[in-house]
């Protein structure tokens, strides 16, 4: 069984040659499809040469808290006469304001 460096040599052969991947491959001893696939694979085990000349690059990140992720918890007013009046996230202050000076007076029972 041939090595890789021996499929190497023998798919750098064959590209120097200018001669098809059948031809070359029938004079040689072996199949078309190793010299096609040799290629591949040693061609997409090579860094490219960009990647061994460029330094890493490095974008700025913003970090954004999704708002719509916080879900606020609903806030509950205990008021001195007993009455509990709960929030809701989203609230008009006018009607909370109305609802508050409604609960906070005193009823006879």
């Amino acid at each position: 069984m041939a090595t890789r460096v021996e499929w190497a040599d023998r798919v750098e052969r064959w590209e120097r040659s200018g001669l098809s991947a059948e031809k070359f491959a029938r004079r040689e001893g072996y199949k078309p499809k190793q010299l096609y696939w040799w290629r591949w694979k040693l061609r997409a085990d090579q860094p490219s040469p960009s990647s061994l000349t460029e330094a890493p690059r490095f974008l700025p990140v913003h970090v954004v808290t999704d708002a719509s992720a916080i879900v606020p918890e609903p806030i509950e007013i205990a008021l001195p006469n007993g009455r509990v009046v709960r929030v809701r996230p989203g609230f008009d202050p006018a009607t909370l304001e109305r609802v508050l000076a409604l609960a906070a007076e005193e009823t006879p029972c």
